[in-house]
């Protein structure tokens, strides 16, 4: 899922230190989303959402600094 954190036109571009503060808010954010799929009466694929949600907080150690975050994909 791509995930835009800049948008020209509506401000100065951010510096490095900004990109990396408004990845991670997207990336809590998305981790927010789905902390309901590892509570023990949920019926998803606990091991599947549980790669998913270690990718997104593995995330910003990977992450190359720029105006788009391409964030793992959700399971199905």
């Amino acid at each position: 899922m791509e995930i835009q954190l800049y948008f020209p036109g509506f401000g100065t571009e951010p510096d490095e230190a900004e990109l990396r503060s408004r990845m991670r808010s997207e990336r809590n954010r998305l981790l927010s989303e789905c902390d309901w799929t590892q509570l023990p009466d949920s019926s998803v694929d606990k091991t599947a959402w549980a790669e998913y949600r270690q990718a997104l907080r593995d995330a910003p150690d990977s992450w190359t600094p720029a105006t788009v975050w391409i964030a793992p994909d959700k399971p199905s």
